[in-house]
């Protein structure tokens, strides 16, 4: 009965061995090969008459295997598992080798499991040649990208506005909203604003814009949130659609937000918790559906700790920030910027002007407090002004001359006649206006007088004016 049972079990394990879906190999201390499986033939191409008796080293050599996991465990004395190809038949194999040991720790057997992973293998492959088309698409569409920015006048050599730029556009691909862009003025936030909107999922429906520093409070209100019919003295017999409804689907950009009076902002905050407006003289709600952008070039921080700009509607519109570094800080970028516009008014007015290491020296030097802007108005005002193909002269002059702003004003002498002293106080007016203002119909509203005018006061005290 115990030999029929011992016979029974080496039947079964002869079975198991067999049929195994693995390759199964044994092979002796010497690393011989004493036993193989049908599944160890076919995933190594071989027939067992073939290799039976035969050295793993003698495998290796012949190049019927590229390496052999037997013969690691007999030079290291454990387990190892190796990926393996057989060219005889263009498998890809995971080996395992397990030592078997005596009772003095010798190895007497070591028994091979092979899987096939070909399957696996190739996967691998196609999802490393995936990766590698997603890597090519992507640069591509980054160098398209900061073409169309360059185009735009956005540029991005130094690593703050490229930073600033990969915040761009993660917040477009998801379509991001309440989004708070910071930055000095002239630094490019509505390009920056009308480039997060293009590369967004609503870049087909409305970008609507509109500078809240510009609108008396009641003025603001219907241009956001719309009118009724006789809503008010002066208002349209028909009402009128308010921007944010304008907006659906697509994006609201709201520059110079810190300059929102305090009740316009609580109707907004209003307007972004419920998601809905409230048209002056209404009395039903519409809802909107539209991305929310904001920009500031105050320090809306301390406004808000001024109790100028409500705390929580910061909060609101603050979910996102981006900031715009002033052109002083990004260095890197003046000479492309300066390429792009040589290139633009050249073309526009005609010319063939350039600019030498002379003028780009003093550009760099230069602390731009009109940022991006000033510096493109420069390029324009030196290519139309300018007679000669260089602009270096011109420029170096033209930069040597333009107040800084926060300049120390110069003591009046004691026995200064009247006409001196009105002239040192129109011209520390003009100063001051020239840097808060971006065109001179814009200095003539802030001036009082007319926009000839500041161009022939300008003219006689030999200011330059940033906007022609």
């Amino acid at each position: 009965m115990k030999d029929d049972a011992s016979h029974m079990d080496l039947t079964h394990l002869r079975t198991i061995f067999d049929r195994s879906a693995d390759g199964l190999m044994i092979c002796d201390a010497e690393g011989k090969i004493l036993k193989l499986n049908r599944s160890a033939e076919i995933l190594n191409g071989v027939k067992a008459s073939e290799v039976l008796g035969k050295d793993v080293r003698t495998l290796v050599k012949e190049h019927q295997i590229d390496r052999s996991a037997t013969q690691e465990v007999l030079e290291t004395k454990r387990q190892v598992s190796v990926i393996q190809t057989t060219p005889r038949s263009d498998y890809t194999l995971l080996v395992t080798g397990t030592p078997v040991f005596d009772e003095h720790h010798n190895i007497v057997f070591v028994v091979v499991n092979e899987r096939d992973i070909s399957l696996i293998e190739s996967m691998r492959k196609q999802l490393a040649f995936a990766r590698q088309e997603s890597e090519k698409i992507k640069n591509e569409l980054t160098e398209l990208t900061l073409l169309e920015l360059k185009e735009n006048n956005i540029v991005a050599q130094s690593d703050s506005m490229k930073q600033t730029l990969h915040l761009a556009l993660k917040l477009s691909a998801i379509k991001a909203s309440h989004i708070l862009i910071q930055g000095e003025s002239g630094t490019g936030k509505g390009l920056l604003a009308k480039f997060i909107h293009k590369h967004s999922a609503g870049s087909k429906k409305p970008f609507i814009q509109i500078n809240c520093a510009a609108l008396p409070e009641n003025l603001l209100e219907a241009e956001l949130f719309g009118y009724t019919k006789g809503a008010f003295t002066g208002a349209s017999e028909k009402g009128r659609i308010g921007l944010f409804e304008l907006a659906s689907g697509g994006t609201i950009f709201l520059d110079e937000i810190a300059e929102m009076s305090l009740g316009v902002q609580a109707k907004l905050l209003k307007c972004l918790d419920d998601h809905e407006i409230m048209p002056i003289g209404g009395t039903v709600p519409k809802k909107i559906d539209c991305s929310i952008i904001a920009a500031t070039n105050r320090d809306i921080d301390t406004r808000t700790s001024d109790k100028k700009f409500r705390l929580d509607l910061f909060h609101r519109l603050n979910t996102f920030r981006l900031l715009i570094p002033p052109l002083r800080h990004r260095p890197e970028d003046i000479l492309e910027l300066v390429r792009i516009s040589l290139k633009k008014y050249n073309k526009q007015y005609n010319r063939r002007a350039r600019i030498g290491y002379k003028a780009f020296d003093r550009l760099q030097t230069y602390n731009f407090p009109g940022n991006v802007r000033e510096l493109i108005n420069i390029i324009k005002q030196a290519i139309v002004m300018c007679d000669r193909r260089s602009l270096d002269d011109y420029l170096v002059n033209a930069l040597n001359k333009t107040p800084s702003p926060g300049a120390p004003v110069q003591p009046m002498k004691k026995d200064s006649t009247l006409t001196e002293r009105l002239w040192a106080v129109e011209n520390e007016t003009l100063i001051d206006v020239a840097m808060k203002c971006r065109t001179t119909r814009e200095a003539a509203r802030v001036l009082g007088i007319s926009q000839p005018s500041v161009v022939r006061k300008f003219k006689k005290h030999g200011l330059a004016i940033k906007n022609l």
